[in-house]
């Protein structure tokens, strides 16, 4: 008979003590195009009891509300980036109270939101990390099905949300900077690039047209579906082997869920999420390598009628999952 030990540690996990989370509430959607995204904040804290298994976990949580910043005139100027303004206001206060939390040994966790917020609690990280001379062992998991690499030079929508990973790895830009790309970069007053491309590694990418465009380490939808999602996530960590610490971004367009900016048929599951959950807890929290999640693009009203709540209650049982729950062996009452 075979023999099946092995099966053993995957039945219980032992419980392990998680560092403060700071949930960082930015309902700023700034970057996108209707600004739908300020929704996906509060809908996660209002459709979920999050704070309340977390605590049940024994987690610590403090949560950190938002500032009143502006009012914010929308911007709408040919050959601007959209909201430039309100972008660069949202993200220097973003930026430090990532690098506040991270001085006081907290794991940030930013509900946004849109994915333009990831340059700001990138900075913030990274600004931390650089006055201990670990800039270079910072590493990002960045869940998504675009890259997030458009930039001024060959945007259609003037997007900001959308030029993310160009503005933190300062890839694929000419020798004269856009002004207003320029004071988005610049503005996070740090030596360039904010994060080296081979220090991120995309997973969840199904926009084939923009896989030439990109030099880093990606895993397509394909990918997933060809080796499975626990594969992926090995090959993926295994490049990022030499960073000690890893920042992850949930852009919940790499899920397959209505309520997000950019909705695609075929992306990860409730399962596949779950997976990476679980993944994420014994692998790199308890390895005390977790330094930082966002959780971005989530706008909620663009939900099916009879699916309301169900994004932000995937959200929920990612976060929980990560830091100690397990759906895989849950205690039920039938």
């Amino acid at each position: 008979m075979q023999n099946l030990d092995f099966l053993k540690s995957h039945k219980r996990l032992d419980w392990k003590e998680s560092p403060t989370l700071d949930l960082i509430i930015c309902p700023y959607g700034f970057g996108g195009t209707d600004n739908l995204a300020q929704e996906g904040a509060y809908s996660i804290l209002g459709d979920s009891e999050l704070t309340r298994t977390l605590e049940a976990l024994n987690v610590k949580v403090n949560l950190i509300e938002p500032p009143s910043l502006g009012p914010f005139e929308i911007q709408e100027h040919a050959l601007r980036i959209r909201n430039i303004e309100a972008i660069i206001s949202v993200n220097n206060w973003l930026r430090e109270q990532v690098f506040f939390s991270r001085g006081l040994g907290h794991i940030p966790i930013v509900l946004g939101g849109d994915a333009s917020l990831s340059i700001a609690s990138l900075s913030g990280l990274m600004k931390f990390y650089q006055e201990h001379n670990l800039r270079n062992k910072v590493g990002c998991l960045w869940f998504s099905n675009h890259f997030g690499n458009s930039s001024p030079e060959v945007t259609k929508s003037w997007n900001a949300n959308r030029m993310a990973f160009t503005a933190l790895t300062h890839t694929s830009l000419g020798t004269e900077l856009h002004e207003d790309f320029k004071n988005i970069i610049l503005s996070n007053q740090l030596s360039l690039p904010i994060i080296d491309q081979e220090n991120v590694a995309h997973i969840g990418i199904n926009h084939r047209s923009a896989q030439d465009s990109v030099n880093h380490n990606y895993f397509s939808m394909e990918d997933v579906s060809d080796l499975g999602i626990n594969i992926v996530l090995d090959k993926a960590l295994e490049d990022l082997n030499h960073c000690e610490y890893i920042h992850l971004i949930f852009d919940l367009n790499a899920f397959d869920l209505s309520g997000v900016s950019n909705y695609s048929l075929g992306q990860l599951n409730y399962r596949e999420v779950l997976n990476i959950a679980r993944y994420i807890d014994m692998k790199l929290r308890r390895e005390n390598r977790l330094s930082s999640i966002d959780i971005v693009e989530h706008c909620p009203s663009r939900e099916a009628w009879d699916k309301r709540g169900e994004s932000a209650e995937w959200v929920a049982d990612l976060l929980e999952n990560i830091f100690g729950a397990n759906l895989f062996n849950v205690a039920r009452k039938y």
